[in-house]
């Protein structure tokens, strides 16, 4: 029985106290092996061999948001095992650096979200976490407090 294991890179997108919200294409989660049911993203995917993992995740933003960023601390881990394949998922904060949202294919429309948004969403409870952990790090950084 043929095992495979993987690394992929998720960045939360802080700029000006909003957070980066993606929402995937149709034909994307159709092709999906690991998660075809999931509507909501973040900018970033699979590490190639030899990559360093911020030089795959700034790799990954440019191409699917077109944005260039400032990679911070990682802020999760998840462990997604299934049908014989292993993903890690690192996700890291990151800080808008310059560039407009210009979306891949993979994306069909995106949203800068507030705390309160946030909050508010119908978004899934790990991704709420995540960017609520990115924005309140990113206000930390803000305040000078570090």
């Amino acid at each position: 029985m043929k095992r495979d294991f993987a690394i992929a890179v998720k960045a939360v997108i802080v700029k000006e106290g909003k957070v980066l919200v993606l929402s995937r294409s149709r034909d994307e989660m159709e092709c999906s092996y690991m998660n075809n049911h999931q509507k909501w993203d973040l900018p970033g995917g699979g590490l190639h061999f030899y990559e360093r993992s911020q030089d795959g995740l700034q790799r990954e933003i440019k191409e699917e948001t077109n944005l260039q960023v400032f990679v911070g601390e990682p802020i999760s881990l998840f462990d997604v095992i299934k049908n014989h394949i292993h993903l890690c998922i690192f996700t890291y904060s990151c800080r808008w650096k310059e560039g407009e949202v210009v979306l891949s294919s993979e994306h069909e429309s995106y949203s800068w979200m507030s705390e309160e948004e946030v909050c508010a969403s119908m978004l899934p409870s790990w991704m709420k976490r995540d960017l609520l952990r990115a924005l309140a790090r990113d206000a930390y950084m803000i305040d000078g407090k570090q």
